[in-house]
């Protein structure tokens, strides 16, 4: 029902704007350029310093890694021509192509990849946290004729997948990067625009889209006006409410990807840090409603940190760990000392409309115990700041995107990561996350991944809500399209039919 009456809206508000339906056809593509709606500017255009999944998708177009991930998860040579790793796991050997070059020219060799990872691992660099986990655990690197030799202090719980860290060429304050496609232009609030590298090492498997212009639209309806009106060619990531209305031109991919949809509890502050007040508000969320009010269906019920797309890890116990239960969680608040309830703030990311309606059930759902939510929405580069990294809050609705290692995903729940945001402390649980960074037997380390998955839920760390669908709208003119198990928007797949 929500479905229809969101699709009928949107008619209405387009005939109004337009002035009748064949005004709203989406226009073919007359040139070799795409244009993808995005949501918000990029936090940096540096794959060292950026957080923002959503700038990930851009900047994978633009730099590459020693190796890559493809759209089946797995990991292959990029930069490298070949690699070896030692027994031990603490020596990564990599051949580096000849012939690669950077986006200025400039030859890719040995002696450059050595550079541009020892310009993150200096102290006063602003590292993000790819970064800094491999400066946590970087020993050496040594350049000897074609290789380049990387050996760690310890077993990096990421093993290959730590070297997708995009290699780059600092010239001023410039960097290039090696990619299909380079930054042409960025006008902040309105739009990147990256263009295809010509020199690009394989280009010729590299689709025919020109330019690809990332316009910033934040606004839902105005994006699916646009998509109509032939001005935006992909929207990636659109609400399932907008199915219905991307007109005859359009057609929508389907299908699961790598992510968690979380109520994230601030597990420090009052009372959230009682561990009964946590799972009474785990017992209090109807996890099915939420899937059919806030994604219309396109979605699956999630127990842990992990997506069940993650097929060989993914622990289906813990969804089984704290059914849907009003009357337990009333007892719970009780046993608390919170017969009343309390009021809570929910600051909600307001460029995310599926985290914006999640919040609002979420939000009647609790109010049956007595929890009165107050919903703050806030700008994007607000939530970085206040939320994300000052961990300023006490609830929030947010997706965490899946990695190619699943060491990165638990990991940002030890005790001492930066990247924990709920601030979840569990001596239990760092002993565990440590076992599985140095465990090389890899049946052992899927039960190690069950195991955390358990603790992680039993704990209420937060409410791991759903795992969305990723659903995109296309012009019906543009192939080549995948899902990738990450947040990955391959552009150099795209082809353009004339």
């Amino acid at each position: 029902m929500k479905k229809k009456l969101v699709a009928l809206f949107m008619t209405l508000f387009l005939l109004g704007a337009c002035g009748s339906e064949k005004g709203n056809e989406n226009k073919p593509i007359d040139s070799n350029k795409v244009v993808v709606r995005i949501t918000q500017d990029p936090d940096f255009l540096d794959p060292h310093k950026a957080v923002a999944a959503a700038t990930g998708e851009i900047l994978f177009n633009v730099f590459e890694g020693l190796v890559k991930i493809d759209a089946n998860g797995d990991l292959y040579p990029a930069l490298a021509e070949s690699y070896r790793v030692s027994d031990d796991h603490l020596t990564y050997t990599f051949k580096i192509k000849k012939g690669v070059k950077f986006q200025n020219g400039v030859e890719v060799t040995p002696e450059l990849v050595k550079k541009s990872y020892e310009r993150f691992l200096d102290d006063n660099f602003p590292a993000n946290r790819v970064a800094t986990e491999f400066k946590k655990i970087s020993k050496s690197i040594e350049v000897k004729g074609d290789d380049v030799i990387f050996t760690l202090k310890k077993i990096n719980g990421s093993g290959l997948a730590a070297f997708i860290v995009g290699v780059v060429y600092e010239d001023g304050d410039k960097i290039y990067g090696t990619g299909p496609y380079y930054i042409d232009e960025y006008l902040p609030g309105e739009k990147v625009v990256v263009k295809k590298f010509n020199d690009y090492w394989n280009v010729a498997q590299v689709g025919n889209a020109e330019t690809v212009d990332f316009k910033i639209i934040k606004d839902n309806q105005s994006a699916i006006m646009a998509f109509q009106m032939g001005e935006v060619n992909v929207i990636h990531r659109l609400f399932s409410g907008y199915t219905d209305m991307i007109g005859e031109n359009g057609k929508l991919i389907k299908g699961e990807q790598n992510l968690v949809q979380l109520l994230a509890i601030n597990n420090k502050v009052e009372p959230l840090n009682n561990l009964k007040v946590r799972q009474a508000i785990q017992y209090a969320i109807n996890k099915e409603e939420i899937i059919e009010g806030a994604s219309l269906g396109e979605g699956s019920i999630v127990g842990s940190a992990c997506s069940p797309v993650v097929k060989t890890i993914y622990n289906k116990d813990t969804e089984k760990l704290y059914p849907y239960n009003i009357e337990k969680a009333k007892e719970l608040l009780e046993e608390a000392g919170y017969p009343n309830g309390f009021e809570l703030t929910l600051k909600a990311p307001s460029n995310y409309q599926v985290h914006v309606d999640s919040s609002q059930i979420v939000k009647e759902q609790l109010a049956k115990i007595g929890i009165i939510v107050n919903i703050q929405e806030i700008e994007w580069g607000t939530w970085l700041s206040d939320v994300y990294k000052n961990r300023n809050y006490q609830l929030t609705v947010i997706g965490f995107e899946g990695k190619p290692s699943p060491y990165t995903i638990f990991s940002r729940y030890m005790s001492e990561d930066k990247r924990n945001m709920v601030n979840f402390s569990n001596h239990e649980y760092d002993e565990l996350l440590n076992k599985i960074s140095i465990e090389n037997n890899e049946e052992e380390k899927i039960e190690l991944f069950k195991e955390a998955q358990e603790i992680l839920t039993e704990n209420v760390a937060s409410v791991f809500l759903q795992a969305p669908n990723y659903i995109v709208a296309i012009n019906k003119n543009i192939d080549g399209f995948k899902i990738y198990p990450c947040y990955v928007l391959d552009l150099s797949l795209l082809n353009i039919e004339k």
